[in-house]
């Protein structure tokens, strides 16, 4: 392909080239990792504990609203590495354009939707009155501007899409960076608490999402769309729209399921919450060894399903599940063993209801970390092959179990019956989305093959 180095997945050993994009990810996960632990640190052990409950009560609502947008961009990779696969320079270019105008007004939108509705949310979750505040403000903040999260997410998609998962990469070290420098100053220096939090994340991605923007422009000729290109193109956006949508409402599901779970762990009082909190990050750790293994596959599957390779993307899922069932069990053996040791990042060693209730959590989510991995693998490919619709009903299943679990095993054996909700999920999700896979419906969509030249 003239004019653009790109990564191309349809040649060579999957597993070497899984890996060399992944890496950079992996790389950039743990930079991503680093500001929100050094958020949840700061607010944990210099501003108190109630700090780390009103930022853990805001999770599942974060959490949806950044779905939401999610789901755009990620129907974004899905189209531009077909055309990539398919080596249509010209509508690439199109696309580049259509993207980043599709994210600017849906991330305004739903940007003013979390602003005016986050005290309404909270109040319906039932957030513990003493962290309430704190939480509304949180969420004003980080998800009312989250336009400048989604717009950095569009030109990494992009970018990623094409193969280039360094360039994002740098710029998160910058956003990350940056953002761990802002905690300190706005927190330690000004004073500030959980609103000092929120805008630094702010800030630290505004800068990040306009210098990997002007770069995208200067490095490759292919994705240097003209104002033309900015024009809405009808069937880019369909395209965008029919991948995009039901992504964003697969994970705006699951967000739902979290929204109830959060209600009944709200019930237990801010203690809970917080140890909720602490556990969710230190899963959040142990995943990084294998999560990014995961969702690079879409891009994989969508290069090879635009190239026509049908055993190729087989060979592809059966090299990924190898790595991902090895360092998924590294991480579940990992957390087994040293998990609490990690959960003292986030909370002080005399907080001990808060950090034996998180042990419990991240112990029982460790035993299920293979059945994670690989619903995320198989989800990946589903999305890279255009089966976008396929994840809904694993998500519904999925939705359905943490709903029940998480509600009727609470009330028979308290908060650790919670824990138990996502695990659960994660295996029924996995039989339906592997299930839909193997039974290969995508194949009758696959274009002809591409001959080599």
């Amino acid at each position: 392909m003239s004019g653009v180095s790109t990564g191309d997945m349809t040649r060579g050993n999957p597993t070497k080239l899984l890996v060399r994009f992944a890496l950079p990810m992996m790389i950039g996960g743990i930079f991503q990792l680093m500001y929100n632990m050094v958020d949840t640190a700061v607010l944990g052990r210099f501003v108190g504990a109630g700090a780390l409950a009103a930022i853990g009560a805001t999770t599942s609502t974060t959490s949806c609203f950044l779905f939401l947008t999610t789901g755009i961009t990620g129907g974004i990779s899905i189209v531009v590495s077909q055309l990539l696969g398919a080596g249509n320079e010209e509508k690439i270019r199109r696309a580049s354009g259509n993207a980043i105008l599709l994210t600017l007004v849906f991330g305004i939108l739903v940007g003013a939707i979390a602003f005016f509705g986050a005290e309404p949310l909270m109040k319906l979750l039932g957030t513990p009155s003493d962290i309430i505040d704190g939480s509304v403000t949180y969420i004003r903040i980080a998800c009312g501007l989250m336009v400048v999260q989604v717009a950095y997410n569009a030109v990494s998609s992009v970018l990623k899409a094409i193969g280039d998962s360094k360039t994002p990469l740098y710029f998160l070290i910058l956003c990350s960076l940056l953002n761990v420098v802002l905690d300190l100053l706005f927190v330690l220096v000004l004073g500030m608490t959980i609103d000092g939090v929120a805008w630094a994340t702010i800030i630290s991605q505004a800068v990040s999402a306009v210098w990997s923007f002007v770069y995208m422009r200067r490095k490759y000729s292919i994705l240097r769309f003209s104002a033309a290109d900015l024009k809405v193109d009808r069937e880019i956006m369909g395209d965008y729209l029919r991948y995009g949508l039901p992504m964003g409402l697969t994970s705006c599901l699951l967000s739902v399921g979290m929204l109830v779970i959060t209600s009944v762990i709200n019930s237990f009082g801010s203690s809970v919450v917080a140890a909720y909190t602490v556990g969710s990050k230190v899963e959040n750790i142990a995943v990084l060894l294998f999560n990014q293994f995961a969702f690079s596959f879409s891009v994989y599957s969508g290069q090879n399903f635009g190239a026509g390779k049908r055993d190729r993307i087989y060979q592809g899922v059966k090299e990924a599940m190898r790595l991902i069932l090895i360092l998924s069990l590294v991480a579940a053996v990992l957390m087994l063993l040293f998990g609490k040791y990690v959960a003292l990042l986030f909370v002080d060693g005399s907080e001990t209801k808060i950090l034996s209730v998180s042990c419990t959590l991240i112990r029982i989510e460790a035993c299920f970390y293979p059945a994670l991995g690989l619903i995320w693998l198989f989800n990946s490919a589903l999305r890279g092959l255009g089966e976008v619709n396929v994840t809904i009903l694993s998500s519904i299943v999925e939705l359905c179990s943490k709903i029940l679990i998480s509600v009727l095993l609470s009330k028979a054996i308290g908060p650790t019956g919670i824990w138990f909700a996502a695990p659960v999920g994660w295996v029924l999700g996995l039989i339906v989305s592997a299930g839909v896979f193997y039974k290969g419906r995508w194949e009758k969509k696959l274009p002809p093959e591409k001959t080599e030249s």
